[in-house]
């Protein structure tokens, strides 16, 4: 895999991107940054997100008592360029899958590309469960889903980023000039 040609972001995606897609960003994010995978962009979207809306509350609260800094998310909406130039798209049901998968379809096609490699996975796919949405329930339930989103972290890198070529997004050290004496 060259390194002009490679992919770089993996989006999480979900319905609204206030809920549960920022919880697997900020998740993620953190899974990539302690193996040294800077190279990789993470990000989250939905399929009917209304740009600029903050990430829910109790979202929130969880990420924080987590450790994250949540202060800087805005959500988003899936738009055509991640659909085409996304390394990797994870929905959190089955049937957000199966809407994104056809929307990078047209999306590739459009763009005239005749051969299209399936990058559209649900969570289940990956883990064996789907995330169903937490949106208008109870803080148990949020942390239910924070766990379940967490426990599947390791098998989601794993499809992703195989350990074959997770050294393609490892940032290498600048070099430095030595002073001369």
């Amino acid at each position: 895999m060259s390194e002009v040609s490679m992919k770089k972001t993996v989006v999480f995606v979900c319905t609204g991107n206030t809920c549960r897609s920022p919880m697997a960003e900020y998740l993620f994010r953190r899974k990539t940054e302690e193996l040294g995978l800077y190279k990789l962009k993470v990000c989250s979207a939905g399929i009917r997100a209304k740009r600029g809306d903050t990430i829910n509350e109790k979202s929130a609260q969880i990420l924080i008592e987590n450790g994250f800094d949540v202060s800087e998310f805005t959500s988003r909406k899936v738009d055509k360029r991640t659909l085409k130039d996304s390394l990797a798209i994870v929905c959190m049901t089955d049937a957000q899958r199966d809407t994104l998968m056809e929307m990078r379809w047209k999306a590739l096609r459009d763009a005239g590309v005749e051969e299209i490699e399936n990058n559209v996975y649900s969570f289940a796919d990956i883990t064996g469960y789907q995330v169903l949405d937490p949106y208008g329930r109870d803080m148990d339930c949020y942390r239910y889903v924070f766990e379940l989103l967490a426990g599947g972290m390791s098998a989601l890198l794993e499809k992703i980023i195989p350990e074959t070529i997770r050294a393609a997004y490892v940032k290498k050290p600048r070099k430095t000039k030595k002073k001369s004496m």
